[in-house]
């Protein structure tokens, strides 16, 4: 899609709920906005999490700036805090409205990511990072 055609919601609520209704179709399970007991009893919310927390997930509706330093620390803090999540058998984000910003965060931090998937939500189309 070009970047006119790419869909956009109002903000990034109606895309975490889109992005919701979009993987639970495709994985054929339930994904909505669920608190998960971290390690040590930290409680943390995460947007898409199915009810038996086997599957962890967050969504990001990001555009891309010069220098998006607070965005790339916000998807630190969640790569971290899902690879503490007990018991989980996928992690990932999700990400919507300008795909460079997860592209350029993965080129300098991929390495960081063991066990955590990416993905850019277009439409109908996910794209694996």
């Amino acid at each position: 899609m070009t970047e006119a055609s790419t869909p956009t919601w109002a903000d990034g609520r109606a895309f975490e709920e889109y992005a919701a209704r979009f993987l639970s179709a495709k994985w054929g399970v339930e994904l909505s906005c669920r608190p998960v007991t971290l390690p040590g009893g930290v409680t943390k919310k995460f947007d898409l999490v199915t009810a038996d927390g086997r599957i962890v997930g967050d969504a990001k509706y990001y555009k891309n700036i010069a220098v998006p330093a607070a965005k790339w620390s916000t998807i630190a803090e969640y790569v971290w805090l899902l690879q503490h999540v007990p018991n989980a058998e996928r992690r990932f984000m999700v990400f919507g409205l300008d795909i460079a910003v997860a592209a350029r965060w993965l080129s300098r931090f991929r390495g960081w990511c063991e066990g955590v998937e990416f993905y850019f939500l277009d439409g109908e189309t996910l794209q694996t990072l």
